[in-house]
């Protein structure tokens, strides 16, 4: 399938589905390893935990070895799933098997005011990472997370997920700067 399609549905599934109506409620259904079942894992992050916001300090609380209440805790997760919609979605359903060795860096920059990534692989597979003064811009498959910015090459033998997988993405946010 070609990536302007591909796009469409990852846009559709993560806006109507993902945030429209389960990510609200997929909370309620957690694991004591709060993960979410089977069933719901389209919805979640396959490379960290429901409780990876709080835990990781991405809303800008330390609970410095609290376990946040209930409620709390269900609002964090919720707001997890809104951070990171559909993940598991672009992931399984859309994303591909990676193989670095296929792939090719077209462009790497690192500044204090830009990252600008750009590679390409098999079958019309492309990734597009830039952080910059006109926001984020991620498109095409995240290979970006397989690169070594320190060596300028493929992480050798790194497995991002269950699988290695590049999920599809298709991200545009003009107020999330470097």
């Amino acid at each position: 399938m070609p990536y302007p399609v591909l796009a469409l549905l990852d846009f559709l599934f993560t806006n109507l589905v993902a945030r429209g109506l389960a990510n609200w409620w997929a909370p309620l259904f957690a694991t004591a390893d709060a993960q979410l079942p089977r069933w719901l894992r389209w919805l979640e992050t396959f490379d960290a935990s429901l409780d990876e916001g709080w835990r990781g300090g991405y809303f800008g609380v330390v609970w410095d070895g609290v376990t946040p209440g209930r409620w709390a805790r269900y609002w964090l997760r919720v707001r997890w799933l809104y951070r990171n919609p559909a993940y598991g979605f672009s992931y399984w359903a859309l994303g591909r098997d990676f193989d670095p060795k296929q792939w090719t860096v077209l462009a790497f920059e690192q500044t204090p005011t830009r990252d600008l990534f750009h590679a390409v692989g098999p079958d019309g597979q492309f990734n597009l990472t830039y952080y910059g003064r006109w926001g984020t811009l991620k498109l095409g498959w995240k290979a970006w997370n397989y690169f070594d910015p320190d060596t300028r090459d493929w992480k050798p033998g790194y497995v991002w997920g269950p699988l290695r997988r590049v999920p599809e993405v298709f991200s545009i946010n003009p107020f999330r700067r470097k």
